[in-house]
């Protein structure tokens, strides 16, 4: 039996042995063709939450979500309805102290509407073209389409 290597997800049970590597993925959230993967969401073990992509209803960057400052937070939920994953989004250390502004942080933050949810998950993205394009891709798929 083949096992899988961090990061990625198994498909569908007619190619159960498969494993491909996802169409985006960061320290943060990875995107693969069965599931959305938010990395280092659950307290206190940092561990990942897979949601399918026929539970989700859409995913946005926060700032095309409508997301306040005071909806965000460093880990868990603060006031409003999103529960973030770990990672600081105010100030980070890389290569030494950055303040981000609230442009930048809504810009590189996405927000997830699970259906039938009123808990929204929320992620920090490294390069939010990428991984909204990835998304873009997989969601269109997976939703029925009317034309």
């Amino acid at each position: 039996m083949m096992s899988a290597e961090p990061g990625y997800a198994r498909l569908g049970e007619d190619e159960q042995t498969t494993v491909q590597p996802p169409l985006y993925e960061d320290r943060y959230l990875a995107v693969t063709r069965t599931a959305l993967i938010i990395k280092r969401f659950y307290f206190p073990t940092l561990s990942a939450r897979a949601i399918p992509w026929t539970a989700i209803e859409w995913v946005r960057l926060a700032r095309d979500a409508d997301v306040k400052w005071y909806e965000l937070k460093m880990w868990g939920m603060g006031v409003g309805t999103i529960w973030w994953n770990c990672r600081a989004r105010a100030l980070t250390w890389d290569g030494g102290p950055k303040l981000h502004g609230m442009g930048e942080i809504l810009a590189t933050n996405v927000v997830v509407k699970v259906k039938g949810a009123w808990i929204r998950p929320g992620s920090f993205v490294e390069q939010p073209e990428a991984a909204m394009a990835a998304i873009g891709q997989l969601i269109y798929r997976s939703h029925a389409h009317s034309e």
